[in-house]
């Protein structure tokens, strides 16, 4: 019990809680719907406070040594419970819509967030495998709560595509073991250092990082995100945006710290597919006047540029991922509180829509325009810090990566234009009869407060990442 208190207690906390959602969505009167909101955001409240009690020093383990705690899982475990705080406000509307459900989506939404922190608490591939299978369902059962007569069929296409990774996932896997008969990190990790590579070990990773390249929405599995995103209710789309990637990037950084030093050629694969995938999703941006699908290559092309950071693998460049991720979150939720707030107060979902805003909620319009310039990585926001610094850690690892940095800087200026598309608009003088409520609270909170935080974190970024190198080394 000791072992499961010292590292496992948020999960435990958040399991509490989705069972008293289930219970409550069998008992309690659809009439206390909002009561599940509440009990969400208590539940998340405990987990995120409950981590300041793991043990991180030493590291704790759980579970026969299958589950571990250290700084590296906690620092995941907080910015993941940070964003499903936030996700859970901006689902205000749509649980009113779904009022006789309401109990059930949170039991789904906690249950993403569970196994979140789980695949980045894991130690062997199969309880990897096991949390990020249950992190997909989780995704497909959310999707399912959407009222678009084309969810189902974008649910689908999106639970076939993510079947057909997951069985390369274990294609990679048996190989993996049937090489060192291990499933554990660091045994694996020990057969490597002892014994001389195969080319088989390459093929193992190319296949069992393919169920993480689809989740993060990268080249050459990104053509679910746009059609998926626009299918999805803006809460789910958010989610999707947010509480995957971190769990990916937790993953990502653990399995190529144990197998990327012994195969040079997939730091070549990872640095081409960050490239292509930046390349496509600025392109593919450029050309959307839907917000939703806008925001959808917009995660794409943010988790390239943060895994051209990864396939260096150092130290620093590490941490400048993580440092990336810590600002990611806060633009990208601020930048879909805002896309919320214009959508559920005056349905206002395409860029021509936000024509002449500026004349009608001028503060929506400033903190909505931060954001937007922290996305794009302009001063003085902390997404130009990220950059900058994520551009120093490539830079800094020799010549070979040089030529995709320079390759994705360039494209994501085309990035760039994308947001400014829909800033143009926001600022455009134009008459309009533009119809916005003024009581989405919760919306509205988030989106001051992720504009404000953009620029706090760009003035005290030198602490910050002072912890993700800290955060980095222990990994």
């Amino acid at each position: 019990m000791s072992e499961l208190v010292s590292a496992y207690l948020p999960e435990l906390i958040i399991i509490v809680f989705i069972l008293f959602n289930l219970l409550a969505s069998l008992f309690f009167n659809t009439y206390l719907y909002k009561l599940s909101k509440w009990v969400t955001l208590l539940g998340i409240v405990f987990a995120l406070a409950s981590t300041f009690y793991l043990q991180i020093e030493p590291e704790a383990y759980a579970f026969d040594g299958s589950f571990l705690s250290n700084i590296y899982t906690v620092f995941f475990k907080i910015l993941i419970l940070i964003s499903g705080f936030f996700l859970t406000l901006l689902s205000r509307n749509m649980i009113r819509e779904k009022r006789d459900r309401a109990f059930e989506y949170f039991s789904v939404f906690l249950s993403g967030i569970l196994f979140a922190m789980c695949a980045v608490s894991a130690t062997d591939f199969v309880g990897l495998f096991v949390s990020l299978e249950a992190l997909g369902l989780s995704c497909y059962m959310l999707l399912s709560f959407t009222k678009s007569p084309d969810a189902k069929q974008l649910t689908f296409g999106y639970l076939v595509q993510g079947a057909v990774v997951s069985s390369l996932f274990l294609a990679g896997l048996s190989v993996l073991y049937g090489m060192c008969a291990h499933v554990d990190y660091q045994q694996i990790g020990l057969y490597f250092s002892q014994n001389q590579p195969q080319i088989l070990l390459t093929f193992c990773l190319v296949l069992m990082t393919c169920t993480i390249l689809f989740k993060l929405g990268l080249v050459p599995f990104s053509s679910w995100l746009p059609d998926t995103f626009q299918g999805a209710s803006y809460p789910i789309a958010a989610y999707m945006s947010c509480v995957p990637v971190l769990a990916c990037f937790g993953v990502l950084s653990r399995m190529l710290m144990i197998l990327l030093n012994y195969t040079f050629t997939m730091k070549i694969v990872f640095a081409c597919i960050a490239v292509i995938t930046i390349l496509l999703g600025s392109l593919s941006a450029i050309r959307q006047e839907s917000l939703k699908r806008l925001m959808a290559y917009s995660m794409s092309v943010h988790s390239g540029i943060m895994l051209l950071g990864l396939c260096v693998f150092s130290v620093y460049s590490v941490s400048g991922v993580l440092f990336y991720l810590f600002c990611y979150i806060f633009s990208n939720i601020g930048a879909w509180s805002a896309i919320i707030l214009l959508y559920d107060s005056g349905k206002l979902e395409n860029l021509n829509d936000l024509k002449g805003l500026i004349y009608h909620r001028p503060y929506y319009v400033i903190a909505f325009t931060v954001v937007l310039i922290s996305l794009a990585g302009i001063a003085p926001t902390c997404g130009f810090v990220s950059k900058l610094y994520m551009a120093s850690a490539v830079a800094r690892s020799g010549f070979v990566f040089l030529p995709y940095l320079i390759i994705s800087l360039l494209a994501f200026v085309i990035m760039i234009y994308a947001y400014w598309r829909i800033i143009r608009a926001m600022f455009r003088r134009i008459e309009t009869n533009i119809s916005i409520d003024n009581n989405v609270i919760s919306s509205k909170f988030i989106l001051y407060a992720c504009a404000f935080a953009t620029v706090g974190i760009c003035l005290f970024s030198d602490k910050i990442i002072q912890l993700c190198q800290l955060v980095a080394y222990y990994m």
